[in-house]
């Protein structure tokens, strides 16, 4: 039999169902956060009959995933193949117990990417026999460009890393950008990094993007900065503790209004971060809607006309045509609320006060309210 299994919080217990053949086990894995490594257990007590020959076992890991086809199979990739000391894998997959124990199969996987996340198969041959089962695996956590309300690059280090955590996440690390650019993610936008350092994600490399890579892909890196200069930032925010939704009234609503009718609801306007998870979680909604820093953002996961362009994304609603600038706090949208339970999440109402206070210094015209 081939032995699976798993600890995690969310079971509130562990469960080890092992049986004399086939499957061994229920589990409930618990969220891994992106860039990290991740060990997927397989140990098996699978052992040659006698007389068979005494070669060492076939392992093979391949992922599963996506909906079931006409002919009742989901989509696979083939992720590790071992055989004595062959191995034949990419290079962010090993298996770190096999040398010493030829019946430990477990599978490290390192640079963790959101499309990691599916269940994986480890099927074990030893002679005629085989035995095989699964492990579920979720990559959990976003990395999103953030900008000044009121101008491009305008964070100090210090700046970067608050305003990330005003919207219920942390300055991303190079790992995490780095897993973030490995699933096709772009933008020519220099941002800290929690290592001082500014970089981009570039996938097609073309003028006023080439950085110190040129023409080629990959994260631009400007090397570690003075903390007092001036550049957007990287944020990452790691997992949704409660419920992101939109919500509208008629006659729409302004920042102001726009927190209070949350209220209402026993919610509170989501931070970017929030939504952003929410996004990642699959919401999809071709309406603008104010947030709790007072901008005006929409997620959207099936691209289509009038819903601001050919990829998914979260869309930000600039007041000026260079991209920058939050919306008149007067101006009437939808909102995007949070419901959750999680005490730590940031208070909306003192934190829309403080986003009023920052947007009267610097537009003191745009608004009655200064």
């Amino acid at each position: 039999c081939v032995c699976v299994w798993q600890v995690s919080a969310w079971c509130g217990s562990l469960t080890i169902t092992v049986k004399t053949f086939g499957s061994v086990c229920q589990t409930c894995s618990p969220p891994v956060l992106l860039s990290k490594t991740v060990l997927l257990p397989c140990l098996f007590t699978l052992r040659p009959s006698a007389g068979s020959s005494h070669e060492p076992p076939r392992i093979k890991w391949t992922k599963v995933w996506g909906q079931r086809g006409s002919d009742g199979l989901q989509k696979e990739q083939s992720v590790l193949v071992a055989k004595d000391n062959v191995k034949a894998f990419q290079s962010r997959v090993s298996l770190p117990g096999y040398n010493e124990n030829r019946y430990n199969a477990s599978l490290a996987l390192s640079g963790l990417r959101s499309s990691d996340s599916g269940l994986y198969r480890c099927e074990v041959v030893v002679g005629i026999n085989d035995e095989q089962d699964t492990v579920p695996l979720e990559v959990t956590g976003v990395v999103f460009h953030y900008r000044a309300p009121h101008d491009r690059y305008a964070l100090t280090f210090a700046d970067a890393k608050r305003v990330c955590l005003e919207n219920s996440a942390n300055i991303a690390t190079p790992g995490q950008l780095q897993a973030t650019f490995a699933d096709g993610y772009e933008n020519c936008d220099a941002g800290w990094l929690s290592d001082q350092t500014v970089r981009y994600p570039i996938q097609a490399p073309r003028p006023g993007c080439y950085g110190d890579r040129e023409d080629s892909p990959g994260v631009r890196n400007y090397g570690n900065r003075s903390p007092d200069e001036l550049f957007d930032v990287y944020c990452f925010a790691k997992q949704l503790q409660g419920e992101v939704f939109h919500s509208t009234v008629p006659e729409k609503l302004s920042l102001a209004t726009a927190s209070t009718h949350c209220h209402s609801l026993r919610a509170q306007l989501a931070t970017v971060g929030q939504l952003y998870l929410a996004w990642q979680a699959g919401l999809d909604q071709c309406d603008p809607g104010w947030l709790a820093d007072g901008s005006v953002r929409y997620p959207i996961n099936v691209p289509r006309k009038n819903c601001g362009g050919d990829e998914p994304g979260v869309r930000t609603v600039y007041n000026n045509p260079n991209r920058t600038g939050f919306p008149d706090t007067a101006a009437l949208f939808d909102a995007y609320c949070y419901q959750g339970t999680d005490s730590t999440e940031v208070d909306t109402a003192s934190f829309l006060q403080l986003s009023l206070q920052k947007q009267c210094l610097l537009r003191p015209s745009f608004s009655s309210r200064c």
